[in-house]
């Protein structure tokens, strides 16, 4: 006949084993934002706290997580089911699992903590890729600045290219206007001696007739001279 104590132990084991084959509660998810409707502005809510001047700011898109969050998050864990004060008779009702449990329960687990190494990677690629998008937006910013300064300079290169045109008929202008100077100066000089020229032929032929005067005058002297000889002579 089984003992009292064979019974008490007996009643232990069984509600050992009904723990263990009772799956541990799921933790609370943490509450999320509601991310933005699709065609609406995200818009970031700051909630002032009592108390204090600590504002609570929630970022659409990115999980929120407060120290008051995180037992929540935590898996259940009980240490005084563990507690044993004989080591050498350690009592029935420490929580078990079987090798075959605890064969498919490592796999999950692992398999797990490969899904959540899997994730971070995907994370650590999106912030590379964040940090080459944020690189190619100043690389484009650079060469739209390089093409305005670029346009900037051909605008400079035509305003100089009107200029030397200008230049270049000032200086055909010029070349006419100091040639029609020349020849002005030219003819100015050849009135000039032209005038000159006339001037003392005019002073010759003056001289001329006045020979002519005087000649005419002799003979006109001589000629009463010998009409006065022949009435006197009469």
């Amino acid at each position: 006949m089984p003992s009292l104590r064979d019974a008490t132990k007996a009643r232990a084991g069984k509600k050992a084993a009904k723990r263990v084959a009772k799956p541990p509660k799921a933790a609370k998810p943490a509450k999320t934002s509601t991310p933005a409707k699709s065609g609406s502005t995200p818009t970031t809510t700051i909630t002032p706290t009592k108390g204090n001047a600590i504002a609570s700011v929630t970022v659409p898109g990115l999980p929120s997580l407060i120290p008051d969050q995180i037992a929540a998050q935590m898996p259940q864990f009980s240490p005084e089911s563990y507690q044993v004060s004989d080591p050498l008779n350690p009592p029935t009702s420490i929580p078990q699992v079987s090798q075959t449990d605890y064969d498919v329960r490592e796999g999950i687990y692992q398999g797990g903590i490969r899904a959540l190494k899997l994730t971070g990677l995907g994370f650590d690629l999106t912030r590379e890729k964040f940090t080459v998008i944020g690189k190619q937006a100043k690389a484009f910013g650079a060469g739209i600045k390089a093409a305005t300064a670029l346009e900037a300079v051909k605008g400079d290169y035509l305003d100089y290219q009107s200029q030397v045109e200008n230049t270049s008929q000032k200086s055909i202008a010029l070349g006419t206007n100091q040639h029609k100077t020349t020849v002005d100066q030219t003819k100015a000089g050849y009135s000039e001696q032209e005038m000159n020229e006339k001037l003392e032929q005019a002073r010759i032929a003056a001289d001329l007739a006045s020979e002519q005067t005087r000649e005419k005058q002799s003979s006109l002297d001589q000629f009463r001279k010998q009409l006065t000889g022949l009435v006197a002579a009469k």
